[in-house]
């Protein structure tokens, strides 16, 4: 009977640790969303006409309070030729944007970015789920829109 208790203590540590480690990793989402200071990692981009490509480059956009670096590959309809040269993808840094965040019953956030005097990027809504992964879509004026998934993690700022 004693081998049993033991066993049972054991799994419920370990049960106990592993929501303690959830609940630790959830606040410190929540404290890089609310300090606007992470980094979004992207993973697969998925065009309106529903081709997913995996990305195998370092895609990103990065939030550190006051600035936003975007560096994503656009796979896309253009709706106008891109006259600043052979850059399609979506790649602007910015000082000048909105930012919105708000929770959902579901512990989730729902983040929307609106650069000011940006042609590649109107818009950039962000779902996160509580484990950091996340959904990003940008809409453009001058292109449809495209949906990345990855994952928010802290953004270094060294």
């Amino acid at each position: 009977m004693a081998p049993f208790l033991a066993i049972l203590c054991l799994q419920s540590m370990a049960q106990s640790s592993a929501v303690q480690e959830k609940q630790d990793a959830y606040l410190k989402l929540k404290t890089l969303i609310e300090l606007k200071q992470y980094r979004f990692h992207a993973y697969t981009a998925t065009s309106m006409k529903g081709r997913t490509i995996q990305l195998t480059s370092e895609y990103f956009l990065k939030l550190n309070k006051d600035s936003l670096l975007v560096d994503l590959p656009y796979y896309g309809r253009a709706y106008s030729a891109d006259y600043a040269g052979t850059n399609m993808g979506v790649q602007f840094t910015s000082t000048r944007f909105s930012y919105n965040s708000d929770t959902t019953k579901k512990g989730s956030w729902e983040i929307t970015i609106e650069p000011k005097n940006e042609t590649k990027a109107s818009k950039i809504y962000i779902s996160v789920g509580s484990g950091g992964y996340c959904s990003l879509r940008i809409t453009s004026n001058f292109r449809e829109a495209i949906s990345y998934y990855g994952m928010i993690t802290a953004y270094d700022v060294r």
